[in-house]
Protein backbone atom coordinates (compact mmCIF):
# COMPACT_ATOMS: atom_id res chain seq x y z
CA UNK A 1 0.00 0.00 0.00
CA UNK A 2 1.26 3.48 -0.93
CA UNK A 3 1.16 6.08 1.79
CA UNK A 4 -0.33 9.50 1.25
CA UNK A 5 3.19 11.03 1.17
CA UNK A 6 4.28 8.66 -1.59
CA UNK A 7 1.20 9.46 -3.64
CA UNK A 8 1.79 13.21 -3.25
CA UNK A 9 5.46 12.84 -4.20
CA UNK A 10 4.52 10.78 -7.26
CA UNK A 11 2.01 13.42 -8.38
CA UNK A 12 4.55 16.20 -7.85
CA UNK A 13 7.17 14.24 -9.82
CA UNK A 14 4.81 13.66 -12.74
CA UNK A 15 3.87 17.36 -12.68
CA UNK A 16 7.54 18.45 -12.77
CA UNK A 17 8.33 16.10 -15.64
CA UNK A 18 5.35 17.46 -17.59
CA UNK A 19 6.58 21.03 -16.99
CA UNK A 20 10.06 20.14 -18.25
CA UNK A 21 8.67 18.46 -21.37
CA UNK A 22 6.42 21.45 -22.14
CA UNK A 23 9.29 23.88 -21.55
CA UNK A 24 11.56 21.92 -23.91
CA UNK A 25 8.86 21.84 -26.59
CA UNK A 26 8.39 25.60 -26.35
CA UNK A 27 12.14 26.19 -26.53
CA UNK A 28 12.49 23.90 -29.52
CA UNK A 29 9.65 25.69 -31.29
CA UNK A 30 11.20 29.10 -30.62
CA UNK A 31 14.65 28.04 -31.84
CA UNK A 32 13.12 26.45 -34.93
CA UNK A 33 11.38 29.73 -35.80
CA UNK A 34 14.61 31.67 -35.27
CA UNK A 35 16.54 29.22 -37.45
CA UNK A 36 13.91 29.42 -40.20
CA UNK A 37 14.09 33.21 -40.05
CA UNK A 38 17.91 33.24 -40.19
CA UNK A 39 18.18 30.81 -43.08
CA UNK A 40 15.12 31.88 -45.04
CA UNK A 41 17.22 33.95 -47.48
CA UNK A 42 17.87 32.18 -50.74
CA UNK A 43 21.33 31.10 -51.79
CA UNK A 44 22.82 30.00 -55.07
CA UNK A 45 22.63 26.21 -55.30
CA UNK A 46 25.39 25.31 -57.75
CA UNK A 47 24.37 21.69 -58.15
CA UNK A 48 20.68 22.45 -58.83
CA UNK A 49 21.24 25.69 -60.73
CA UNK A 50 18.78 27.55 -58.47
CA UNK A 51 19.08 31.28 -57.98
CA UNK A 52 19.44 31.94 -54.30
CA UNK A 53 20.91 34.73 -52.25
CA UNK A 54 22.30 35.13 -48.75
CA UNK A 55 22.87 38.32 -46.84
CA UNK A 56 25.98 37.30 -44.95
CA UNK A 57 28.60 34.62 -44.68
CA UNK A 58 31.55 33.99 -42.40
CA UNK A 59 33.95 33.47 -45.27
CA UNK A 60 34.66 35.20 -48.51
CA UNK A 61 33.69 33.06 -51.52
CA UNK A 62 35.78 32.80 -54.64
CA UNK A 63 34.95 32.67 -58.31
CA UNK A 64 34.87 29.30 -59.94
CA UNK A 65 35.91 29.65 -63.58
CA UNK A 66 35.54 26.54 -65.65
CA UNK A 67 37.06 25.97 -69.06
CA UNK A 68 34.16 25.16 -71.34
CA UNK A 69 32.97 26.24 -74.74
CA UNK A 70 29.60 27.33 -73.40
CA UNK A 71 28.61 30.95 -72.98
CA UNK A 72 28.97 32.56 -69.57
CA UNK A 73 26.05 31.34 -67.50
CA UNK A 74 26.15 34.00 -64.79
CA UNK A 75 24.84 37.51 -65.52
CA UNK A 76 27.48 39.80 -66.93
CA UNK A 77 28.55 43.18 -65.64
CA UNK A 78 30.71 45.73 -67.38
CA UNK A 79 33.89 46.35 -65.45
CA UNK A 80 35.81 49.56 -66.01
CA UNK A 81 39.11 48.06 -67.14
CA UNK A 82 41.09 50.04 -69.63
CA UNK A 83 41.76 48.16 -72.83
CA UNK A 84 39.27 45.35 -72.10
CA UNK A 85 36.13 45.42 -74.21
CA UNK A 86 34.49 42.14 -73.24
CA UNK A 87 32.44 42.32 -70.01
CA UNK A 88 33.62 40.25 -67.07
CA UNK A 89 31.23 37.85 -65.36
CA UNK A 90 29.22 39.08 -62.38
CA UNK A 91 30.33 37.77 -59.00
CA UNK A 92 26.94 37.01 -57.48
CA UNK A 93 28.53 34.54 -55.12
CA UNK A 94 32.06 34.17 -53.98
CA UNK A 95 34.15 31.52 -52.27
CA UNK A 96 36.48 28.87 -53.33
CA UNK A 97 35.03 25.42 -53.92
CA UNK A 98 37.15 22.36 -53.64
CA UNK A 99 36.75 21.49 -57.29
CA UNK A 100 37.94 23.02 -60.57
CA UNK A 101 37.47 26.47 -62.00
CA UNK A 102 35.85 27.57 -65.19
CA UNK A 103 36.80 30.85 -66.79
CA UNK A 104 33.86 30.95 -69.13
CA UNK A 105 30.98 30.04 -66.82
CA UNK A 106 31.25 31.53 -63.35
CA UNK A 107 29.38 29.39 -60.89
CA UNK A 108 29.40 30.62 -57.28
CA UNK A 109 30.47 28.01 -54.82
CA UNK A 110 31.05 28.32 -51.11
CA UNK A 111 33.63 26.46 -49.12
CA UNK A 112 34.17 25.77 -45.47
CA UNK A 113 36.53 28.00 -43.48
CA UNK A 114 38.99 25.13 -43.28
CA UNK A 115 39.20 24.99 -47.05
CA UNK A 116 40.50 28.51 -47.15
CA UNK A 117 43.10 28.24 -44.46
CA UNK A 118 44.49 24.93 -45.61
CA UNK A 119 43.93 23.34 -48.94
CA UNK A 120 43.32 19.58 -48.84
CA UNK A 121 46.27 17.45 -49.75
CA UNK A 122 44.32 16.00 -52.67
CA UNK A 123 41.95 18.70 -53.88
CA UNK A 124 39.28 18.00 -56.41
CA UNK A 125 40.08 19.29 -59.90
CA UNK A 126 39.54 22.91 -60.76
CA UNK A 127 39.21 23.59 -64.42
CA UNK A 128 39.66 26.83 -66.37
CA UNK A 129 37.32 25.82 -69.42
CA UNK A 130 39.45 23.87 -66.86
CA UNK A 131 39.18 26.35 -64.03
CA UNK A 132 38.90 29.64 -62.03
CA UNK A 133 37.07 30.27 -58.70
CA UNK A 134 35.59 33.47 -57.36
CA UNK A 135 34.16 34.79 -54.05
CA UNK A 136 30.57 35.46 -52.11
CA UNK A 137 27.12 36.85 -52.70
CA UNK A 138 27.35 40.40 -53.87
CA UNK A 139 24.28 42.24 -55.00
CA UNK A 140 26.21 44.93 -56.85
CA UNK A 141 29.27 44.77 -59.09
CA UNK A 142 32.44 45.96 -57.43
CA UNK A 143 34.08 48.85 -59.20
CA UNK A 144 37.81 49.07 -59.54
CA UNK A 145 37.80 52.80 -58.71
CA UNK A 146 37.76 53.78 -55.00
CA UNK A 147 34.72 55.42 -53.57
CA UNK A 148 34.77 59.14 -52.81
CA UNK A 149 35.20 60.06 -49.20
CA UNK A 150 32.09 61.20 -47.36
CA UNK A 151 32.11 64.90 -46.46
CA UNK A 152 32.01 65.40 -42.72
CA UNK A 153 31.82 68.61 -40.65
CA UNK A 154 35.12 70.14 -39.63
CA UNK A 155 36.29 69.27 -36.10
CA UNK A 156 35.93 71.72 -33.25
CA UNK A 157 38.89 74.10 -33.05
CA UNK A 158 39.76 72.91 -29.54
CA UNK A 159 40.32 69.28 -30.60
CA UNK A 160 42.79 67.63 -32.93
CA UNK A 161 41.35 64.87 -35.11
CA UNK A 162 43.58 61.97 -36.19
CA UNK A 163 44.21 61.74 -39.93
CA UNK A 164 41.51 59.84 -41.83
CA UNK A 165 42.36 56.56 -43.46
CA UNK A 166 42.89 57.10 -47.20
CA UNK A 167 40.75 55.19 -49.66
CA UNK A 168 42.52 52.50 -51.68
CA UNK A 169 43.75 53.69 -55.03
CA UNK A 170 46.39 52.92 -57.60
CA UNK A 171 49.15 53.71 -55.13
CA UNK A 172 52.24 51.64 -55.83
CA UNK A 173 52.50 48.37 -54.00
CA UNK A 174 55.55 47.58 -51.91
CA UNK A 175 57.50 44.77 -53.55
CA UNK A 176 59.18 41.95 -51.70
CA UNK A 177 62.63 43.46 -52.05
CA UNK A 178 61.53 46.95 -50.93
CA UNK A 179 60.28 46.23 -47.41
CA UNK A 180 63.62 46.58 -45.66
CA UNK A 181 64.30 49.88 -47.43
CA UNK A 182 60.90 51.27 -46.40
CA UNK A 183 61.61 50.45 -42.77
CA UNK A 184 64.65 52.71 -42.81
CA UNK A 185 62.76 55.79 -44.05
CA UNK A 186 60.74 58.38 -42.14
CA UNK A 187 57.61 56.18 -42.31
CA UNK A 188 57.01 52.62 -41.17
CA UNK A 189 56.24 49.76 -43.57
CA UNK A 190 52.54 49.72 -42.63
CA UNK A 191 50.06 50.26 -45.46
CA UNK A 192 47.10 52.62 -44.88
CA UNK A 193 45.37 51.22 -47.98
CA UNK A 194 44.97 47.78 -46.38
CA UNK A 195 45.47 48.33 -42.62
CA UNK A 196 43.85 50.27 -39.76
CA UNK A 197 46.89 52.06 -38.35
CA UNK A 198 47.07 53.23 -34.73
CA UNK A 199 50.03 55.26 -33.43
CA UNK A 200 51.41 55.01 -29.92
CA UNK A 201 53.69 57.93 -28.99
CA UNK A 202 55.92 58.40 -25.97
CA UNK A 203 57.42 61.64 -24.63
CA UNK A 204 60.86 60.02 -24.68
CA UNK A 205 62.10 56.72 -26.13
CA UNK A 206 61.15 53.80 -23.91
CA UNK A 207 61.98 50.10 -23.89
CA UNK A 208 58.70 48.43 -22.93
CA UNK A 209 57.57 44.80 -22.76
CA UNK A 210 55.23 44.47 -25.77
CA UNK A 211 54.77 40.70 -25.36
CA UNK A 212 51.33 40.70 -23.62
CA UNK A 213 50.07 43.43 -25.94
CA UNK A 214 51.09 41.60 -29.13
CA UNK A 215 49.53 38.39 -27.81
CA UNK A 216 46.24 40.20 -27.13
CA UNK A 217 46.25 41.83 -30.57
CA UNK A 218 46.84 38.52 -32.36
CA UNK A 219 43.81 37.04 -30.61
CA UNK A 220 41.55 39.55 -32.37
CA UNK A 221 41.33 37.31 -35.44
CA UNK A 222 42.96 39.52 -38.09
CA UNK A 223 46.64 39.82 -38.98
CA UNK A 224 48.48 42.53 -37.02
CA UNK A 225 51.83 44.13 -37.84
CA UNK A 226 53.81 46.59 -35.71
CA UNK A 227 56.91 48.74 -36.21
CA UNK A 228 58.83 50.88 -33.74
CA UNK A 229 60.85 54.03 -34.46
CA UNK A 230 64.23 54.21 -32.78
CA UNK A 231 65.95 57.37 -31.62
CA UNK A 232 67.93 57.52 -34.89
CA UNK A 233 64.67 57.57 -36.90
CA UNK A 234 64.98 54.02 -38.25
CA UNK A 235 61.86 51.82 -38.12
CA UNK A 236 62.16 48.15 -37.20
CA UNK A 237 59.66 45.34 -36.86
CA UNK A 238 58.37 45.12 -33.30
CA UNK A 239 59.12 41.96 -31.36
CA UNK A 240 57.70 40.85 -28.02
CA UNK A 241 60.91 41.85 -26.25
CA UNK A 242 62.64 44.56 -28.36
CA UNK A 243 66.28 45.44 -27.75
CA UNK A 244 65.80 49.07 -28.79
CA UNK A 245 63.97 51.99 -27.22
CA UNK A 246 61.18 53.54 -29.31
CA UNK A 247 59.62 56.99 -29.19
CA UNK A 248 56.75 55.90 -31.49
CA UNK A 249 55.20 52.56 -32.37
CA UNK A 250 52.69 51.97 -35.17
CA UNK A 251 50.25 49.04 -35.13
CA UNK A 252 48.40 47.92 -38.26
CA UNK A 253 45.23 45.80 -38.12
CA UNK A 254 44.52 44.26 -41.53
CA UNK A 255 41.19 45.41 -42.94
CA UNK A 256 40.35 42.26 -44.93
CA UNK A 257 41.54 38.76 -45.73
CA UNK A 258 39.96 35.59 -47.10
CA UNK A 259 37.79 35.28 -43.99
CA UNK A 260 36.13 38.64 -44.79
CA UNK A 261 36.29 42.29 -43.75
CA UNK A 262 37.31 43.43 -40.27
CA UNK A 263 34.36 43.90 -37.91
CA UNK A 264 33.37 46.66 -35.49
CA UNK A 265 34.13 44.39 -32.53
CA UNK A 266 37.59 43.59 -33.87
CA UNK A 267 38.48 47.27 -34.31
CA UNK A 268 37.11 48.06 -30.84
CA UNK A 269 39.14 45.23 -29.30
CA UNK A 270 42.24 46.44 -31.15
CA UNK A 271 41.96 50.05 -29.93
CA UNK A 272 40.93 49.03 -26.40
CA UNK A 273 44.07 46.91 -25.99
CA UNK A 274 46.24 49.82 -27.17
CA UNK A 275 44.58 52.34 -24.83
CA UNK A 276 45.05 50.02 -21.86
CA UNK A 277 48.70 49.50 -22.73
CA UNK A 278 49.25 53.25 -23.19
CA UNK A 279 47.68 53.93 -19.79
CA UNK A 280 50.15 51.54 -18.16
CA UNK A 281 53.25 52.73 -20.05
CA UNK A 282 52.51 56.47 -20.18
CA UNK A 283 51.96 56.83 -23.93
CA UNK A 284 49.29 58.48 -26.12
CA UNK A 285 47.30 56.64 -28.80
CA UNK A 286 45.82 58.16 -31.97
CA UNK A 287 43.58 56.22 -34.37
CA UNK A 288 41.78 56.88 -37.69
CA UNK A 289 38.00 57.26 -37.81
CA UNK A 290 36.50 53.83 -37.11
CA UNK A 291 33.40 54.22 -39.26
CA UNK A 292 35.39 55.24 -42.30
CA UNK A 293 37.74 52.32 -41.65
CA UNK A 294 34.79 49.89 -41.61
CA UNK A 295 33.43 51.30 -44.90
CA UNK A 296 36.89 51.09 -46.39
CA UNK A 297 37.23 47.47 -45.20
CA UNK A 298 33.90 46.43 -46.74
CA UNK A 299 34.77 48.10 -50.04
CA UNK A 300 38.18 46.41 -50.08
CA UNK A 301 36.68 43.03 -49.21
CA UNK A 302 34.13 43.26 -52.04
CA UNK A 303 36.87 43.97 -54.52
CA UNK A 304 38.99 41.08 -53.23
CA UNK A 305 36.03 38.70 -53.49
CA UNK A 306 35.63 39.69 -57.12
CA UNK A 307 39.20 38.79 -58.10
CA UNK A 308 39.85 35.85 -55.75
CA UNK A 309 40.41 33.16 -58.36
CA UNK A 310 41.87 29.65 -58.61
CA UNK A 311 42.78 27.95 -61.86
CA UNK A 312 42.96 24.19 -62.24
CA UNK A 313 43.75 21.62 -64.92
CA UNK A 314 43.17 17.87 -64.62
CA UNK A 315 45.08 15.03 -66.23
CA UNK A 316 43.11 11.77 -66.11
CA UNK A 317 43.93 8.30 -67.36
CA UNK A 318 42.51 7.55 -70.80
CA UNK A 319 41.64 3.95 -69.93
CA UNK A 320 41.58 1.71 -66.88
CA UNK A 321 45.36 1.91 -66.45
CA UNK A 322 46.22 4.17 -63.47
CA UNK A 323 49.19 6.52 -63.14
CA UNK A 324 51.95 5.36 -60.81
CA UNK A 325 53.64 7.56 -58.24
CA UNK A 326 57.02 6.50 -59.67
CA UNK A 327 56.10 7.96 -63.06
CA UNK A 328 54.62 11.10 -61.50
CA UNK A 329 57.70 11.63 -59.33
CA UNK A 330 60.03 11.46 -62.30
CA UNK A 331 57.92 13.76 -64.48
CA UNK A 332 57.53 16.32 -61.66
CA UNK A 333 61.28 16.37 -61.07
CA UNK A 334 61.87 16.90 -64.80
CA UNK A 335 59.51 19.89 -64.64
CA UNK A 336 61.49 21.32 -61.67
CA UNK A 337 58.71 20.74 -59.15
CA UNK A 338 59.57 19.72 -55.59
CA UNK A 339 57.57 17.40 -53.34
CA UNK A 340 56.48 19.33 -50.22
CA UNK A 341 55.36 18.07 -46.77
CA UNK A 342 51.70 18.51 -47.80
CA UNK A 343 52.13 15.60 -50.23
CA UNK A 344 51.88 17.68 -53.42
CA UNK A 345 54.52 18.98 -55.84
CA UNK A 346 55.17 22.75 -55.85
CA UNK A 347 56.66 25.02 -58.49
CA UNK A 348 58.29 28.00 -56.75
CA UNK A 349 59.79 31.32 -57.83
CA UNK A 350 63.17 32.75 -56.80
CA UNK A 351 61.67 34.12 -53.55
CA UNK A 352 60.29 30.71 -52.58
CA UNK A 353 56.64 31.63 -53.31
CA UNK A 354 54.45 28.85 -54.71
CA UNK A 355 53.49 29.42 -58.35
CA UNK A 356 51.29 26.34 -58.80
CA UNK A 357 50.94 22.84 -57.38
CA UNK A 358 50.48 19.32 -58.70
CA UNK A 359 48.37 17.12 -56.42
CA UNK A 360 46.79 13.69 -56.45
CA UNK A 361 43.03 13.72 -57.11
CA UNK A 362 42.62 10.94 -54.61
CA UNK A 363 42.85 11.28 -50.85
CA UNK A 364 46.39 9.92 -50.51
CA UNK A 365 49.32 12.36 -50.85
CA UNK A 366 52.26 11.50 -53.04
CA UNK A 367 54.76 9.41 -51.01
CA UNK A 368 58.14 10.93 -50.16
CA UNK A 369 60.05 8.04 -51.76
CA UNK A 370 57.86 8.18 -54.89
CA UNK A 371 56.73 4.56 -54.59
CA UNK A 372 53.61 2.54 -53.97
CA UNK A 373 50.82 4.94 -55.05
CA UNK A 374 48.51 4.62 -58.04
CA UNK A 375 45.92 7.16 -59.17
CA UNK A 376 43.55 7.77 -62.06
CA UNK A 377 43.93 11.56 -62.01
CA UNK A 378 46.10 14.49 -60.97
CA UNK A 379 45.32 18.21 -60.62
CA UNK A 380 47.37 21.32 -61.39
CA UNK A 381 46.30 24.33 -59.28
CA UNK A 382 47.22 28.02 -59.56
CA UNK A 383 46.17 30.68 -56.95
CA UNK A 384 45.79 33.71 -59.25
CA UNK A 385 45.97 36.75 -56.90
CA UNK A 386 49.01 35.42 -55.02
CA UNK A 387 51.20 34.88 -58.08
CA UNK A 388 53.21 37.58 -59.82
CA UNK A 389 53.57 37.44 -63.62
CA UNK A 390 50.53 35.17 -63.64
CA UNK A 391 50.15 34.93 -67.42
CA UNK A 392 53.61 33.39 -67.73
CA UNK A 393 52.79 31.01 -64.86
CA UNK A 394 49.50 30.09 -66.52
CA UNK A 395 51.35 29.33 -69.77
CA UNK A 396 53.92 27.21 -67.94
CA UNK A 397 51.23 25.26 -66.07
CA UNK A 398 49.15 24.58 -69.18
CA UNK A 399 52.23 23.44 -71.13
CA UNK A 400 53.03 21.07 -68.29
CA UNK A 401 49.44 19.81 -68.35
CA UNK A 402 49.61 18.97 -72.06
CA UNK A 403 53.05 17.40 -71.59
CA UNK A 404 51.88 15.21 -68.69
CA UNK A 405 48.81 14.12 -70.64
CA UNK A 406 51.00 13.10 -73.59
CA UNK A 407 53.68 11.30 -71.56
CA UNK A 408 51.20 9.53 -69.27
CA UNK A 409 48.93 8.68 -72.21
CA UNK A 410 46.09 10.48 -70.45
CA UNK A 411 43.73 13.36 -71.24
CA UNK A 412 43.78 17.01 -70.19
CA UNK A 413 40.20 17.81 -69.13
CA UNK A 414 38.13 20.33 -67.21
CA UNK A 415 36.07 19.65 -64.11
CA UNK A 416 33.20 18.27 -66.21
CA UNK A 417 35.42 15.83 -68.09
CA UNK A 418 35.57 17.89 -71.31
CA UNK A 419 38.87 17.85 -73.16
CA UNK A 420 40.80 21.13 -72.90
CA UNK A 421 42.05 22.63 -76.16
CA UNK A 422 44.52 25.37 -77.08
CA UNK A 423 41.61 27.49 -78.28
CA UNK A 424 39.76 27.31 -74.97
CA UNK A 425 42.94 28.09 -73.04
CA UNK A 426 43.54 31.17 -75.19
CA UNK A 427 40.10 32.47 -74.29
CA UNK A 428 40.77 31.84 -70.63
CA UNK A 429 44.12 33.60 -70.89
CA UNK A 430 42.44 36.76 -72.14
CA UNK A 431 40.01 36.64 -69.22
CA UNK A 432 42.90 36.29 -66.81
CA UNK A 433 44.49 39.37 -68.34
CA UNK A 434 41.33 41.33 -67.49
CA UNK A 435 41.54 40.18 -63.86
CA UNK A 436 45.15 41.32 -63.63
CA UNK A 437 44.33 44.71 -65.14
CA UNK A 438 41.64 45.26 -62.52
CA UNK A 439 44.05 44.38 -59.72
CA UNK A 440 46.71 46.71 -61.13
CA UNK A 441 44.22 49.58 -61.43
CA UNK A 442 43.30 49.10 -57.75
CA UNK A 443 46.93 49.24 -56.67
CA UNK A 444 46.95 45.55 -55.62
CA UNK A 445 49.08 43.80 -58.25
CA UNK A 446 48.93 40.01 -58.15
CA UNK A 447 51.80 38.52 -56.17
CA UNK A 448 52.70 41.88 -54.56
CA UNK A 449 52.97 42.45 -50.84
CA UNK A 450 49.40 43.75 -50.59
CA UNK A 451 47.99 40.75 -52.43
CA UNK A 452 49.99 38.30 -50.32
CA UNK A 453 48.51 39.86 -47.17
CA UNK A 454 44.94 40.17 -48.43
CA UNK A 455 44.60 36.72 -50.01
CA UNK A 456 45.60 34.54 -47.09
Amino acid sequence: MMTTLQIVLAIVGVFLIALIVIYNLLQERRFRKEAEKMFSHKREDVMLGESVRTESSNRRPETHIQLTDNAIAAPEVQHAVEGVEAPLPSMDTLRRPDSGLNLSSLEPIESTPEAVKQRPSAPAPRSMESAVVQPKAVTQPVEAQPRQAVQKPAPAPTKTRPPLMPKPGPAPDVGTADVAEVQSTSESALDAATEFIARLKFVAPVMANFGPLMLALRRIGKPVRAFGRRADGVWEALSSHPRSAFDQVEFGLQLADRSGAVSQDQINGFTRALYEFAAEEGGAVSCPDKQEALEHARDLDLFCMDVDVLIGLNVVSADSRPFTSEAMHGLAMDAQLALEPDGSFHARDSFGHTLFTLANQGEDPFPRDGRGLTTHGITLLFDVPRVADGLAVFDRMTRLGFDLAARLEGRLVDDNGRVVSEESLNRDRSRLMAFYQRMESRGIPAGGQRALRLFI
